[in-house]
């Protein structure tokens, strides 16, 4: 039912306004985020930390909330010598984001994207599993993720065609609606290097119900949004980087600095160039899902 809403209203060409960042808003709260299991570690230790956190996007006028799931996976667990515990967790995760929603001003209006991420480290692409594995964890993740009552699948982050493929793939076998998003370099790549047209035209026949660029600068994604419009026609989202720096035990580190109405520049931006999917990742907050929204209204 949800996908259905969603799909409508990217038809009629609405503009939809999704989280912020998880993980870095868990560390700017001051609970642990210590790789490798980063945003899940929260869910083993002070979930209700998650269950807020999806209210605060709500409450700031997200319409799109993101499941705690970029790193419930079995690989991850089992780094910590408890892969045991990855299925219930991301079904925890499901779990809460549905808790949240139910409390929100209109369910209707509130649609759960159950996140995948590549299986290893998001920046290096390199470490990318063997084939075979990659299929048998994305398919796991799937039907998890359609057990815990997500609208659709968000493969984001996503840093080579293989993964890409793979994750799409096991959405199409599940029926599950999915959505993608790319990590890009500044020269229209994937991290990979393996060109974002040629990636695009691969994802393209399964009916994605958009595509777009998460978890860069704030220039590469316009960048990149800019070239998605000249490339595809379909849907074209944009959820950014905000304030911080990458931690390489933290995963994300806050700072001192605060640059949101820079963000909302380059939001504008993104709006120009035809996004219509818009949000933020790392680094971003409630405060910048609010001030989008304020954006989104004065456009209307």
């Amino acid at each position: 039912m949800g996908e259905t809403l969603l799909k409508k209203h990217l038809t009629t060409g609405k503009r939809v306004l999704m989280d912020g960042g998880m993980g870095s808003e868990i560390e700017h709260r001051n609970f642990p985020t210590k790789l490798p299991l980063w945003s899940a570690e929260v869910l083993l230790t002070y979930p209700e930390v998650v269950l807020q956190i999806h209210r605060d996007y709500i409450d700031a006028g997200a319409e799109i909330i993101t499941t705690n799931t970029f790193r419930t996976t079995r690989r991850a667990f089992a780094c910590e010598g408890i892969s045991e515990q990855a299925a219930a967790t991301t079904s925890l995760a499901c779990s809460l984001a549905q808790k949240a929603r139910a409390r929100a001003r209109s369910e209707d209006e509130i649609f759960i994207a159950g996140s995948i991420a590549p299986l290893e480290d998001c920046y290096s692409p390199i470490l990318t599993p063997p084939q075979p594995e990659i299929e048998i964890e994305h398919a796991e993740l799937v039907s998890q993720l359609q057990e815990g009552g997500v609208d659709f699948i968000l493969l984001e982050t996503m840093i080579t065609i293989r993964e890409t493929l793979s994750g799409a793939q096991a959405a199409h076998r599940s029926n599950m609606p999915f959505a993608v998003s790319f990590c890009c370099n500044d020269q229209l790549a994937l991290l990979s290097g393996e060109p974002l047209q040629e990636v695009v035209h691969v994802i393209e026949p399964f009916q994605p119900l958009f595509i777009g660029v998460n978890c860069v600068s704030t220039d590469i994604a316009t960048h990149t949004v800019r070239y998605l419009r000249e490339i595809t026609s379909l849907p074209i989202s944009v959820y950014a980087q905000g304030d911080g720096l990458l931690d390489s035990e933290l995963g994300w580190k806050w700072t001192e600095e605060q640059h949101l109405h820079e963000y909302l520049q380059a939001a504008s931006r993104w709006l120009s160039a035809g996004a219509r999917i818009i949000g933020g990742c790392c680094g971003t907050s409630p405060a910048h899902i609010r001030a989008l929204q304020q954006l989104l209204n004065g456009q209307e």
